[in-house]
C-alpha cells in the first residue's frame, strides 16, 4: 500500500510518519514537505493520502481535486481540538482520520486504519461505477422510470417522459403523480401505492392505470411500483422514503386486447346463438366443445357431453360414418367438406359438416374443429324437385286408375314426406271418397274406409276445390274422428276425381315449397286420370265404333237380305203373303238398329242421379216394348237411386229378351232383394255355361249380344254388381246389387 504524506515544515511529524513504514513492511512511504517546495508527481500511483494539520485548507482543497477518488487520512495533533472538529465536519465517505500521537504508539492501529480507507475507497468507486452504470441504463431506457416521495409526489422523471408522455423530463417534478391519472383508474392506482407505502418491509405492486398525455388524451402505462433505497442516486435529496415507479406504454397492447377480448366475446355470442352446430374433439375424439345448438340438438347439457366419444352421443348408425370423416381430415391435415344424413330421435337430419385440424406451434395437429349447418329442408325440396321431375315420364306410362294410384302415392310420399298418403276418388253411385290406392301406414290406419259426401275435411276440399295444409289436424271443426292420431296433413283437390291425403302422426309447419310441391303433384295426377279417362272412354268407343261396323257389316245384312229377297218374290208371283216375311226382316234390321242407339246411348256415360219407385221404372219400361200376350208383376215399391235413363234401358233390355227366348206369354216378376232387386220370367232358362260366359262378357247372337251388352254397361256404369240364376219357375233369374 503506496501512502502519499503532506506536511508543511514539520520534520518530526515527518519522522513520526516515516516511522509507519519502518514498522509495517507492507506500507511504502512518500513524504512531500510543502514548506520546501516539493511537488506532488501526478503519474505515481497512490493508494492512499496522509495529510498533516500542518498544511492549511487551501492546500488540502487543491490535493483533493488533483485526486479525488484517493481517500484521505487527517493526522490532528498540533492545532487542537477545534481544527479536529472542523477537519472531521468536512470528511467525505472515504475519508477518516488519525491522532498524530498514534504514529508512534498504535502503528499497526494506524496501518489498519489506512487499510480500511482504501478499502472503503474502493468500495465506493465500484458502487459508483455501478450507479453511472445505472443512471446510463434508466437515461436511456425506453420504459418510464418515476420516482414518487411517500406522499405521491414526483421527484425524478427519466427521459423517456418526453417520448411517452410528451412532456419535458423535469416538467412534472414537484407535482402530484394522481392529479394527472384517469378518474376512473385514481382509486385503483393509489390503493396499490398507498400499500407499498404502508408496509414495513420492501414490497412491489402492480397496477393498469391511463396517464394523460401532454396533448390531453389518455395513455395506458402498465407500472410495477417498489420501495428505493435511501443511497439510490436518482432520487431527491429529502430524507423521506422515495419509491420508483416503472411504467411502460401499453396502449396499443391494451386497444389490441381490446379488441381481441371485443372479438371473442363477439366469436362467443355468435357460437351461443347461431344455429349451426359447433364442435371440438381432441385426437381421441372427446369433445372439447360444443355450443348450445349442439346441446339442443342432442338434448344433453356441455357437462353430460365434454369428455365423451362419438359412440357416447350418437346413433349406433351414424357413429361408424362419423369417425371414418375425423380419421380423414386428420390424415389428409386439410379441412375437408361433407353432407351427411344422419337418423337423431327417429328423425332425418342432414347437415353440411366443415371440419378441419388444428395445428400447436410445431405443426402437428392436437384437435378437429367442426360446424355443421342443417340443411334438412333444403336437401329435401332438392329431392322433391327430383321426385317430380322423375313423377312424369311414370305417370306418362300409367294406363289404368289402378296403376295411376300407385305411382302417385309413392310420388307423393316421397315428394311430401308423409307416411300416411293415398288417393281417394269418387264413388258416384254411393256418394262416397273410397281409397284408389293407399301406402302400408295408411291401409293399416284407415282400413276400408268410405266418406260419405260431407263428411270430414277431404269432402271440403273435393266441394271447394282448395288445398288444405295443417299442422293440428284435430283442431279442425270438419275433422271426422276426434280422436286421430293424425297431427299433420295436406290435401290437395284431384278435380272432379276426389283428392291426394298426405299425412304423419307428428306435427309439421308446411311452407310455401310444401304447398307447391303438393299442387304442382297434384295436377300432374289430375291430368293424368283426365288423359287415362280419355283414353279409355276412346278406346270404349273405338270398340263400340267397331261392334257398329261389324253388325252394319254382317247383322244387319242378313235381314236386310231376306227383306229383299221376298219382295222380290212378291213382285214376281204376285203373292202377298211374301209380305209378312218382309216385315219380320225389316222388324228384325229395326230391332238391331234399336239396340245399336241403345249400345251408342250407354256409352256416353253415367249423367245424373235421380230417384224413383221400382214399380213406376219398370212399367215405364214394360209399356215401351212390344210385350204381346206376357204379363209384368212388380212385387217391391222400393225407391232406386240411379241414371234413369240408363236404368230404363236395363228393364227394357232383360224384359225384351225373356219375351224373345220365354214366348208371347211369358210372365215376368221385378221384386227388391237384400241391397238391391230381381227380374226372374218363368220361360226356358239359360243354362249354367252360358250364364258363365254371359257374365264374363262371351256372348253369341247378335239379340243376345245387344241386349246383354246394354245390361252389363248400364251395370258397371253405376258400380253394381250382377248374377245369374234359375227362378223357382225354372226359367231365368237376374239380381242386381249394390244400389243405393
Amino acid at each position: 500500500m503506496h501512502v502519499c504524506c503532506f506536511v508543511s515544515g514539520d520534520l518530526e511529524a515527518s519522522e513520526r510518519i516515516r516511522s509507519l513504514e519502518r514498522e509495517r513492511r507492507e506500507v511504502t512511504i512518500t513524504v512531500v514537505d510543502l514548506s520546501d517546495g516539493d511537488e506532488w508527481t501526478h503519474t505515481e500511483s497512490v493508494d492512499c493520502v496522509l495529510c498533516h494539520d500542518s498544511v492549511d485548507v487551501t492546500a488540502i482543497e487543491r490535493i483533493r481535486s488533483e485526486r479525488p477518488a484517493v481517500p484521505f487520512v487527517h493526522v490532528i495533533g498540533s492545532r487542537g481540538d477545534e481544527f479536529a472538529d472542523d477537519v472531521i465536519a468536512e470528511l467525505r465517505p472515504v475519508d477518516d482520520w488519525v491522532d498524530e500521537d498514534r504514529l508512534v504508539s498504535s502503528p499497526s492501529l494506524v496501518v489498519a486504519r489506512l487499510r480500511r480507507a482504501v478499502e472503503r475507497a474502493a468500495e465506493l468507486s465500484t458502487a459508483r461505477e455501478r450507479a453511472s452504470h445505472f443512471s446510463g441504463l434508466i437515461e436511456n431506457a425506453s420504459d418510464l422510470f418515476t420516482v414518487l416521495d411517500e406522499n405521491g409526489f414526483v421527484q425524478y422523471q427519466s427521459p423517456s417522459i418526453s417520448d411517452i408522455l410528451g412532456y419535458e423530463q423535469d416538467e412534472l417534478v414537484g407535482e402530484y403523480a394522481f392529479d394527472y391519472i384517469h378518474p376512473d383508474d385514481t382509486n385503483r392506482a393509489a390503493e396499490v401505492f398507498f400499500d407499498i407505502v404502508t408496509s414495513e418491509t420492501s414490497r412491489a405492486g402492480r397496477a393498469v392505470f391511463r396517464f394523460r398525455h401532454a396533448d390531453g388524451s389518455w395513455i395506458s402505462l402498465e407500472a410495477v411500483g417498489q420501495s428505493l433505497p435511501t443511497d439510490t442516486p436518482i432520487g431527491s435529496d429529502g430524507d423521506g422514503r422515495e419509491f420508483v415507479i416503472t411504467s411502460r406504454d401499453i396502449t396499443e397492447i391494451r386497444e389490441t386486447t381490446e379488441e381481441l377480448r371485443s372479438t371473442r366475446d363477439q366469436l362467443q355470442v355468435i357460437l351461443d346463438n347461431t344455429p349451426a352446430v359447433v364442435y371440438m374433439k381432441d385426437l381421441e375424439q372427446r369433445y372439447l366443445y360444443v355450443n348450445p345448438a349442439f346441446e339442443q340438438l342432442f338434448d344433453r347439457s356441455r357437462d353430460e357431453i365434454l369428455g365423451k366419444r362419438s359412440e357416447d352421443i350418437h346413433p349406433a348408425v351414424n357413429v361408424e360414418q362419423i369417425n371414418e370423416m375425423d380419421h380423414e381430415v386428420l390424415s389428409r391435415g386439410e379441412s375437408n367438406k361433407y353432407v351427411e344424413d344422419f337418423r337423431i330421435k327417429g328423425k332425418r337430419r342432414v347437415f353440411f359438416n366443415v371440419r378441419a385440424p388444428l395445428f400447436d406451434a410445431d405443426g402437428d395437429p392436437y384437435a378437429i374443429y367442426g360446424i355443421a349447418t342443417e340443411i334438412t329442408e333444403r336437401k329435401e325440396r332438392e329431392e322433391s324437385m327430383q321426385a317430380l321431375a322423375e313423377a312424369g315420364p311414370r305417370l306418362l306410362e300409367c294406363e289404368t286408375m289402378e296403376s295411376v294410384g300407385s305411382v302417385a302415392v309413392s310420388v307423393a310420399e316421397s315428394v311430401l314426406n308423409q307416411p300416411i298418403t293415398g288417393i281417394l276418388t269418387l264413388d258416384e253411385p254411393e256418394d262416397v271418397l273410397r281409397p284408389l290406392t293407399l301406402t302400408d301406414d295408411a291401409s293399416e290406419l284407415y282400413g276400408e274406409i268410405a266418406i260419405p259426401r260431407g263428411s270430414g275435411i277431404a269432402w271440403r276440399v273435393f266441394d271447394t276445390g282448395e288445398l288444405y295444409a295443417s299442422s293440428d289436424v284435430s283442431s279442425d271443426p270438419a275433422v271426422l274422428n276426434l280422436e286421430t292420431l293424425i297431427e299433420s296433413e295436406i290435401i290437395v283437390p284431384l278435380g272432379e276425381h276426389g283428392v291426394l291425403i298426405a299425412s304423419a302422426t307428428e306435427p309439421r309447419n308446411f311452407d310455401e315449397h310444401d304447398i307447391e310441391f303438393a299442387t304442382i303433384l297434384g295436377a300432374m295426377i289430375q291430368g293424368t286420370i283426365d288423359r287415362v279417362d280419355r283414353e279409355q272412354q276412346l278406346q270404349t268407343k273405338n270398340q263400340r265404333l267397331e261392334e257398329f261396323s261389324n253388325v252394319l257389316a254382317h247383322d244387319l245384312r242378313n235381314p236386310l237380305a231376306v227383306a229383299k229377297g221376298y219382295t222380290d218374290l212378291t213382285r214376281e208371283t204376285g203373292d202377298l203373303e211374301y209380305l209378312a216375311d218382309v216385315e219380320e226382316g225389316v222388324e228384325r234390321a229395326l230391332s238391331i238398329m234399336d239396340g245399336l242407339l241403345a249400345l251408342a246411348r250407354t256409352g256416353q256415360g253415367v249423367s245424373e242421379f235421380e230417384s224413383a219407385p221400382l214399380k213406376q221404372l219398370a212399367s215405364e219400361a214394360w209399356s215401351s216394348i212390344k210385350t204381346r200376350d206376357a204379363t209384368l208383376r212388380v212385387e217391391s215399391d222400393r225407391t232406386i237411386t240411379a241414371d234413369l235413363g240408363w236404368l230404363q234401358q236395363l228393364f227394357e233390355n232383360v224384359f225384351r229378351n225373356a219375351i224373345e227366348h220365354g214366348g208371347s206369354d211369358v210372365s215376368v216378376r221385378v221384386g227388391a232383394i237384400d241391397g238391391g232387386i230381381y227380374i226372374a220370367d218363368d220361360g226356358p232358362g239359360i243354362d249354367p255355361e252360358q250364364r258363365e260366359r254371359l257374365l264374363k262378357g262371351d256372348s253369341s247372337g247378335a239379340d243376345v249380344r245387344f241386349g246383354f251388352k246394354i245390361i252389363r254397361d248400364v251395370i258397371d256404369a253405376h258400380g253394381w254388381n250382377l248374377s245369374i240364376e234359375e227362378s223357382e219357375e225354372g226359367g231365368a233369374r237376374f239380381e242386381i246389387v249394390g244400389l243405393r
